[in-house]
């Protein structure tokens, strides 16, 4: 009994695998990235859809000092609809604004 349960996940285990490793391999089309001693941005896109752009650069808040960070990335899920985020990240937290831009 105990080898047909390991039999069945292992078959599903397999098919599984199958299935991920259908998808054709995503490509990075453009890539640009710069870090300096204020800060760094990078932007890129990918064959699958995925965009995201990124920019950072030191703030100071009292005595300490940190990161604040702004961008935004777009993917497009499953059901093909595709999602836009932009945000900010800095002393007063992470604020992400979602889009819905439409059906692919």
């Amino acid at each position: 009994m105990l080898s047909l349960k390991v039999l069945g996940l292992v078959l599903f285990v397999s098919a599984a695998f199958a299935q991920s490793t259908d998808a054709p391999a995503v490509e990075i089309l453009t890539e640009t990235s710069l870090v300096n001693e204020d800060g760094y941005n990078f932007e890129y896109k990918t064959s699958d859809g995925v965009s995201r752009q990124e920019e950072a650069h030191l703030i100071t808040v009292g005595e300490t000092q940190g990161i604040g960070v702004k961008g935004s990335y777009s993917y497009t899920a499953p059901d093909g609809v595709t999602y836009e985020v932009t945000f900010t990240a800095d002393d007063k937290g992470y604020k992400p604004t979602i889009r819905v831009l439409g059906k692919q």
